[in-house]
């Protein structure tokens, strides 16, 4: 007797295993481990950690974060120090009308800049320089950002620039950022200084045998001069 015939009709396709529609789980950024990357002994090492750091907002917004950048302002690569100081300045970003970051954040990072003294300055100034020369980029309010909370930032900027075992770059450097940040406070001290200049290029253009001492300080007044003009135009 045959076997009588399947009603059912088998497709290949029916065997086929069904597509998953799930997800790859993305591993989270895990800040501890870029924090080790960042304060590596090795330059390509704190460049990827800090990619990491910056790279992610949950990250950016994470407190240990801030602090980290705070610290590296003199970072030994001018590159990453130009990027650590960018950084820094972005939590201060006014986006529209309100502040990119929340009150908390900014807050914070205000608070280890209040503790900056003039090794940071300093560093920062390398930074202004460095940019001026096209080495490194930088956005113009960047560095005004930060060293308008700086408490003491216009004590050590005026000090720099009227301290001789300085390098002339670094002191016009410090006049110049005095007059982008606009420390009006700085006023009568600048004020000062370019009449001591201007005195002792006049004695030294009347009398011959006038001392002759750090003639080069003589290459400060263009700069003094255009900070003076910018510091009086804001009063």
């Amino acid at each position: 007797m045959p076997r009588p015939r399947s009603r059912i009709r088998y497709s290949p396709v029916a065997e086929v295993m069904p597509i998953r529609t799930t997800s790859r789980v993305i591993p989270s950024v895990d800040p501890w481990m870029a924090a080790e990357m960042f304060v590596s002994p090795h330059v390509e090492e704190r460049r990827r950690g800090f990619a990491i750091l910056v790279g992610s907002e949950a990250a950016r917004r994470s407190s240990l974060t801030p602090y980290l950048l705070a610290s590296r302002v003199d970072e030994p690569d001018f590159l990453l120090r130009a990027q650590v100081v960018q950084a820094l300045a972005d939590y201060f970003e006014i986006r529209g009308h309100e502040y990119r970051y929340p009150p908390e954040v900014r807050v914070a990072i205000a608070g280890y800049l209040r503790r900056f003294e003039r090794p940071h300055v300093l560093a920062l100034l390398d930074v202004h320089r460095a940019h001026c020369a096209g080495a490194v980029q930088l956005r113009p309010d960047s560095l005004s950002r930060l060293l308008e909370r700086v408490p003491n930032a216009s004590v050590h900027l005026t000090r720099i620039a009227g301290d001789k075992s300085v390098a002339l770059e670094v002191r016009r450097a410090a006049i110049e950022v005095i007059g982008q940040v606009g420390f009006t406070d700085a006023l009568d001290i600048l004020t000062g200084l370019e009449a001591r200049l201007e005195g002792r290029r006049a004695g030294q253009l009347t009398l011959t045998f006038a001392p002759n001492d750090h003639a080069e300080d003589q290459e400060l007044l263009p700069a003094l001069k255009e900070t003076l003009r910018v510091l009086q135009d804001d009063e």
